[in-house]
């Protein structure tokens, strides 16, 4: 169906008005229709959920940061690219690479407080942590059983088991 405005392209938007008890429809090509301001309302969306999304990040960032912060008359700069921490606070972005070896231990206890740890892992390696410490437990459920029955030589061999996880557990 042609567009009923231009009569020259192929209409892609129906747009219904109704007033009182009349029901208009009318077929509209994409540029007519963005003429007469009926363009996508979903179109900009994403740029917005995207906005909405990094103003709660960036509000985030800065609550946690809050009590990291120097007090205002001994504020470091950047030797680069001059960027305070203040000014960090507020964008949740470094200025330069100079920038995280200047703000170093700001930047740990950050990351520690948002995080909970300061040192990537992995997700393997997370996973290997859950399953030793649940083999841990399975380790010490058998090493009070074997106490229980009296059996030494196995619960000295159960202990010695799960102090090598913990060791591992620590390591990683």
């Amino acid at each position: 169906m042609l567009c009923e405005n231009c009569h020259k392209r192929e209409s892609m938007v129906k747009f219904t008005q109704v007033i009182g008890s009349e029901k208009k429809t009318v077929n509209l090509c994409k540029g007519c229709a963005e003429k007469q301001g009926l363009g996508n309302p979903l179109g900009d969306v994403s740029k917005v959920f995207g906005k909405i999304i990094v103003a709660i990040l960036n509000e985030h960032l800065i609550s946690k940061t809050a009590h990291v912060s120097m007090p205002v008359g001994e504020q470091e700069t950047c030797c680069v690219c001059g960027l305070s921490w203040s000014e960090f606070e507020k964008t949740g972005r470094l200025g330069c690479p100079q920038c995280y070896a200047t703000y170093e231990k700001n930047l740990k206890t950050l990351l520690r407080r948002i995080h909970g740890n300061n040192q990537h892992i992995g997700k393997s390696s997370q996973k290997n942590l859950k399953l030793s410490k649940e083999s841990a437990a399975e380790l010490k459920k058998k090493l009070k059983q074997a106490i229980k029955k009296e059996d030494y030589e196995a619960a000295a061999e159960l202990r010695d088991r799960i102090r090598e996880l913990q060791r591992e557990v620590e390591t990683s």
